[in-house]
């Protein structure tokens, strides 16, 4: 029995230990936290663009969440989603056969990445200029289909995105609300059709919300 009040003192002190320290310096508290939703505008450079799509995509989405580890610098998580897409008028094709057909090809490529994000603020202030990128994985999928020739094919890869960019807070108070604009290069070990390591660059611009 007095043993297990022993214990029962114990944990009871760690525990009010620990709610001490929750008020103190040592807990872990994010100066702020933002949430960005970004429209993106991408094109498809290399291989990508000279081998299967050449059309900039105007369908571009992504998601941010940003936590201050620091005054300059902030840890995150990002969700991107791009659609790429063309029709040729006339493309000469080449079937598993060998055989070759001649006709108008319809091609697209869907692109949703998941990434960790770091980014470095150049200034303190309402215009906060940075330095970004976000490491992690991009689930890929292209279709290209000729008359009745279709080709199917979809991966999980790796993806690498530098980014130059910079936030303006147009409001402050308790919370903030203000607008991000940045270009970013993405790179990915996704391999389709002729497409080897597809690449794109872009321009994203949107809203953002901070406490």
């Amino acid at each position: 029995m007095k043993t297990m009040i022993a214990r029962v003192a114990v944990l009871g002190a760690l525990l009010a230990a620990g709610g001490a320290r929750a008020d103190g310096y040592e807990t872990y508290r994010p100066s702020q936290s933002m949430y960005i939703l970004n429209y993106e505008i991408a094109a498809p450079v290399g291989s990508f663009s000279d081998k299967f799509i050449k059309d900039t995509s105007w369908r571009g989405l992504s998601f941010e969440s940003r936590s201050m580890v620091h005054p300059m610098i902030s840890a995150g998580i990002g969700f991107t989603f791009n659609r790429f897409e063309q029709t040729y008028s006339n493309v000469v094709t080449t079937n598993s056969s060998g055989g070759t057909l001649s006709g108008p090809v319809y091609r697209y490529a869907d692109q949703f990445a998941v990434k960790g994000l770091v980014h470095g603020y150049l200034l303190q202030g309402p215009l906060r200029p940075y330095l970004g990128l976000g490491i992690g994985g991009v689930w890929s999928y292209s279709y290209s289909q000729a008359a009745d020739l279709t080709t199917p094919s979809n991966s999980f890869d790796f993806i690498l995105s530098p980014e130059v960019g910079l936030t303006y807070t147009v409001a402050r108070g308790g919370s903030s609300v203000g607008l991000n604009a940045a270009f970013r290069y993405n790179y990915t070990t996704a391999d389709f059709g002729k497409v080897s390591d597809a690449q794109t660059i872009g321009f994203v611009f949107g809203i953002f919300g901070a406490y």
